[in-house]
């Protein structure tokens, strides 16, 4: 687990399928800007006995409120364009209530961290980390802001959504760049594991 003040990130597991499902259906959680791709009960199920929702091209946390104990989001990483040596993130707080309180920009602190950190990339480092953020969402933008990421240009009509094409914003962290620390964090080792972020995923 990924331990911070007031969120947790773990991977997800069987007994948060049917909270996860409820939250992804319910489309007033996502604003317009983000995916109405969906998994199917089925396909979730699988996918979680299967690999945890982390494999060597994708993974997977859910964002736990640590007062509550209850899923509150989620949050991302998967490869980008093949000959780059990036991953992007993306992340989602299903709980409108959460949203603008700084939980999102802890956990995009702690989940770049440890991906810097560890190896998810067939066991080599990642050196380059991107987010690419509808340029209306300034809410998001703060978030990529305040987790040290750096804006690095407007792809123009980059994404098509609701009938419409509108801009995205490029941020992106590098490994030699400086990050934030995040108050109170710390890396809950897996059985085995150090303990030091090497591992290439966080346990439960």
């Amino acid at each position: 687990m990924l331990n911070g003040k007031t969120i947790t990130l773990r991977p997800l597991v069987e007994d948060d399928i049917d909270q996860m499902y409820a939250h992804m259906m319910n489309l007033d959680n996502r604003d317009e800007h983000y995916s109405l791709s969906f998994r199917t009960m089925a396909e979730l199920r699988r996918d979680i006995a299967e690999n945890g929702l982390w494999t060597d091209d994708l993974g997977v946390l859910g964002l736990i409120d640590n007062e509550s104990d209850k899923l509150v989001g989620q949050i991302v990483w998967f490869k980008t364009v093949q000959y780059y040596d990036e991953i992007e993130i993306g992340y989602i707080m299903y709980d409108q209530t959460r949203r603008s309180k700084g939980g999102m920009t802890e956990a995009l602190k702690l989940f770049t961290n440890f991906l810097f950190d560890s190896k998810p990339l067939n066991n080599r480092p990642v050196n380059r980390i991107r987010l690419c953020i509808a340029t209306e969402n300034v809410a998001s933008r703060r978030v990529a802001e305040k987790a040290g990421y750096t804006h690095e240009a407007t792809q123009r009509q980059a994404a098509y959504g609701r009938n419409r094409h509108y801009d995205m914003e490029l941020y992106a962290i590098i490994r030699s760049d400086p990050r934030p620390p995040v108050v109170g964090a710390r890396l809950a080792a897996p059985n085995g594991g150090r303990g030091d972020g090497s591992d290439a995923r966080p346990s439960n």
